[in-house]
């Protein structure tokens, strides 16, 4: 899921999910304090494609990117005035043919984009699309992630370092990005079972790795080398913790607790420091089921998750959020209007 503008930052108020069981894309608008307009609106995610996994924006929020699993395509959306979606024809995955695209990124220039693919729990890889002047992707080269099952990545800050996230054989895979976006392997570490999602700090000198089977959140330093260091791993207080978003700062990460898809959503959050990552209150119950999606407003002052709710109606819970980060009480989650938004 992506959130567009909300009180600073270009593009319209909007936050966007992809609906994985419906093969659509939802946008709903946001009120001046957060939360959703209704009702959603949705539109397919392209001619025939299926299983939307992962969107992102661009930075000059014009466009939104979504990865789907099932065709092993790009689907690019225009993003109107009115914050509504325009679809355009899908970008082809380069050679060789990705598998199960699941994780989608951004350089910070906004000229290349990335996607992580799941192999279907085996080997993964990550495919390198070029952004065009008029923001439609085109494919580039698709090579090995070093790791099994691949289901995220995330580009530093600085744009010299993409780190992925390889939930089945439980590590992280760091590689160099030359200037035309190509990609070097640096090597791959260990964090814990079922490694799912990670984020690098807005220093890019620390990765958090949500590790979904063992429960726990790892902080590895992140070298000028692009060399990662194990530092240390924690407790996560609910089941299965998956996506991660950290604030502008870099001061707390918040996380969306799958629970198997069917079992309570929970929100997490932790302090982030130079040192280590350490909990901040109680887990939050988001009103729904399996939550996976999660992201934050621009002006840093609500959160938003996708309830997977396996098998039934798909909803979108927000949070206000206080001044120190804290997490407020949460709204009524609110239908997408399709099935499984992640």
């Amino acid at each position: 899921m992506f959130v567009g503008r909300a009180a600073r930052g270009p593009g319209p108020h909007a936050v966007y999910v992809t609906n994985w069981a419906s093969d659509t894309a939802a946008e709903f608008g946001l009120n001046d304090v957060g939360s959703l307009k209704t009702p959603a609106i949705s539109l397919p995610v392209g001619k025939g494609g299926t299983h939307p996994q992962a969107s992102i924006r661009s930075h000059d929020g014009k466009w939104l990117y979504v990865g789907n699993w099932g065709t092993r395509d790009v689907t690019p959306f225009r993003i109107e005035a009115d914050g509504r979606l325009t679809a355009f024809p899908a970008a082809h995955g380069p050679a060789p043919e990705p598998v199960t695209p699941s994780g989608i990124a951004l350089s910070p220039d906004g000229e290349n984009l990335y996607t992580a693919n799941f192999g279907n729990g085996g080997d993964g890889t990550v495919s390198h699309y070029r952004v065009s002047a008029d923001g439609l992707p085109h494919g580039v080269a698709t090579i090995p992630a070093h790791g099994r099952g691949t289901t995220a990545l995330a580009v530093a800050p600085d744009g010299r370092t993409f780190v992925t996230a390889n939930s089945a054989s439980g590590d992280v895979s760091t590689f160099t990005i030359a200037t035309d976006g190509s990609r070097t392997w640096v090597t791959t570490l260990a964090t814990g079972k079922g490694a799912f999602f990670a984020a690098i700090t807005p220093d890019s000198s620390h990765v958090l790795v949500t590790n979904s089977l063992a429960d726990t959140i790892s902080f590895l330093n992140l070298g000028k080398d692009s060399r990662p260091t194990l530092v240390s791993t924690v407790s996560n207080p609910a089941d299965e913790p998956r996506g991660i978003v950290l604030t502008a700062k870099g001061d707390r990460a918040y996380v969306a607790n799958f629970a198997n898809g069917t079992g309570p959503g929970h929100i997490t959050t932790f302090t982030v420091t130079p040192t280590g990552v350490s909990q901040a209150g109680p887990a939050v119950a988001t009103g729904g089921n399996g939550v996976e999606g999660i992201a934050l407003s621009h002006d840093g002052r609500s959160l938003y998750n996708a309830n997977f709710n396996t098998d039934g109606d798909g909803s979108v819970t927000s949070y206000p959020l206080a001044a120190d980060g804290s997490v407020g009480t949460p709204r009524p989650p609110v239908l997408t209007g399709a099935v499984s938004p992640t």
